[in-house]
Formats: structure tokens, C-alpha cells, sequence
């Protein structure tokens, strides 16, 4: 039998391996967006206790996280350079194992799916297909990895969508805001992994434009981020939300900054780090679209 210790860094590698902090994250992501957005009822708690909803949300999570083991499946070599001590902890799993669980994982998904509704199955079906067609594929190609990457981290929302037939300009500003602030992740972590994508031929925008060049694109999504802004606050009611966004404009303006004048890998992972953590921080502040101000 195996040894405490021993089931303890399997689990530890685990949880490396499908990013629990992330699967974490996107729950609450997608509790909190169909509570105060997607939702039509008058009470969060109304929207809580709908059983389909919580399936929904487990079939996004059992279906990530295959993804994020396909993803690891194909990327060993190009993590090994950009991040050594995270893959060789996820080595713990064997590749049989983790194939094994990805298969399950996205079964198990399908099959919870096709309990809501036979739209819902469909949804997760594409979903799945698409994140493979991603990891073996069309993440080596220029352009196409980088809007597929972003596609696909916006896209579980759009299970909420199907599922609460809501789909209004409004949600579809609020989700062009949030895509933009997850291309600008997608490029600052081409930059921080562009040592691995070289060793291994990937076409990112780095690799092959140059670091400059990606700065530049960078700081013109930063724009649109305001332009963005600029729109949701002319034409719909923010609530409480619009200090949410006052802050976030002033974050990418200093963050914008700091992106010219930084080189350094570490420099760029604070970055990385700090767009993350705005983008974490607009989720939490989703219940503010319902108070007044």
C-alpha cells in the first residue's frame, strides 16, 4: 500500500496538474456571474439553489480540468524549460494516469451535462473537442493559439448563457471586457514563457515579432479596455461596479507603464501575477452591478 506521504503528493500533484486554484476561481466565476448577471430571478438565493446550475458548474469544472491535463500532456517538454519545479511535481502522475483522468473527467462531464439538457451536452461536447484541438494543435500557430486560448477561458460562461437564455449587449460589453483583460494575461505569459517556446519551435506572437512589437499590442488592448468602458458607462447602469472599473483603468495605466520599462522574466510574472489578480478581483465585485450608488 502506499504511504501517507505518498498519497499526499499524489493529491499535491493533482491539483498542480488541473490547477485547482484556477477551477476554484471559475466556480465562484460562474456562481457569482448567473446569481448577478445571467439570472433573472429577484434573489441570488433563488439562483443558488437551482440544482441545474450546480450542475452546469460541474461539468465546466470536470471538463477544465481535462483540459488543463491534455494541455500539461503536450507542453511537458516546453514546461520543463518555463516552469521546472511545477512540471517535475505533476510528474508524480504517470502519463497512463493522466490520460486515464482525462478521459473520465470528460465523460463524466458529457454525461452530468446531458442530465440539464440536451443543449447543455452539445455545449460541453464542442467545448472538450475545441480544448483538444487547442492543446495538440492550434496553440503552435501564430495569432490563432493566442484568440483560441482566450476564447476558450471565456467560454464556460456561455454554458451559463445557454442555460438562463440570457444574452443581452450589456453581457456581451461586460464579456468583451473581460476577453481583453485575458489577452493581455495570454501575451504577458508569452513573454514570460518565450525561452520555451523557442526550444520548441511554438509561433507565438513573441517568438516571432519580437517583445516590442507585443508591448505594442498590449498597450493597444489597453485602450480598448477603455474604449469598452467608455461604452458601458454611456449606455448601462453600473451600480456599484463602476468603482470596479475606475480602478482597474488606473491599474492598466500604471501596469502599462511598468510593462515598458520591465525585461526581466520575473519582472514580467509580477505582471502576470497583477493582471491576474484584477481579473480575480472583477469577479468578486460582480454582486456590486446590484448595489445602488
Amino acid at each position: 500500500m502506499p504511504s501517507q506521504n505518498g498519497v499526499y503528493l499524489k493529491l499535491i500533484s493533482l491539483l498542480s496538474l488541473v490547477r485547482g486554484q484556477n477551477l476554484a476561481v471559475l466556480v465562484i466565476a460562474q456562481l457569482l456571474s448567473s446569481a448577478f448577471i445571467f439570472s433573472t430571478q429577484a434573489s441570488p438565493r433563488v439562483t443558488f439553489l437551482d440544482v441545474n446550475l450546480w450542475l452546469i458548474v460541474l461539468a465546466t469544472v470536470l471538463s477544465v480540468a481535462a483540459g488543463y491535463i491534455i494541455n500539461a500532456f503536450f507542453d511537458q517538454e516546453k514546461d520543463l524549460i518555463n516552469r521546472p519545479q511545477k512540471t517535475l511535481l505533476e510528474q508524480n502522475i504517470s502519463e497512463r494516469s493522466k490520460l486515464i483522468g482525462y478521459f473520465t473527467f470528460n465523460g463524466v462531464a458529457l454525461l452530468v451535462a446531458s442530465s440539464v439538457s440536451q443543449k447543455s451536452a452539445l455545449f460541453f461536447c464542442a467545448y472538450i473537442v475545441s480544448m483538444a484541438l487547442y492543446s495538440g494543435f492550434l496553440k503552435r500557430y501564430l495569432f490563432v493559439g493566442n484568440l483560441v486560448s482566450a476564447a476558450l477561458t471565456v467560454l464556460p460562461f456561455f454554458a451559463i448563457t445557454v442555460y438562463f437564455k440570457n444574452f443581452t449587449m450589456e453581457i456581451f460589453t461586460l464579456a468583451s471586457y473581460l476577453l481583453l483583460l485575458i489577452s493581455i494575461k495570454e501575451l504577458v505569459k508569452d513573454l514570460c514563457n518565450i525561452r520555451g517556446d523557442l526550444s520548441n519551435n511554438y509561433k507565438t506572437i513573441p517568438t516571432v515579432y519580437g517583445e516590442v512589437q507585443v508591448k505594442g499590442l498590449i498597450s493597444l488592448l489597453v485602450c480598448f479596455c477603455f474604449g469598452v468602458f467608455f461604452l458601458l458607462y454611456s449606455f448601462f447602469s453600473l451600480q456599484g461596479m463602476l468603482y470596479y472599473f475606475i480602478a482597474s483603468l488606473v491599474f492598466l495605466v500604471f501596469f502599462t507603464i511598468l510593462l515598458w520599462r520591465f525585461s526581466k522574466t520575473n519582472q514580467l510574472i509580477f505582471l502576470l501575477f497583477g493582471i491576474k489578480a484584477l481579473i480575480l478581483l472583477g469577479i468578486i465585485c460582480l454582486p456590486l452591478l446590484k448595489i445602488p450608488i
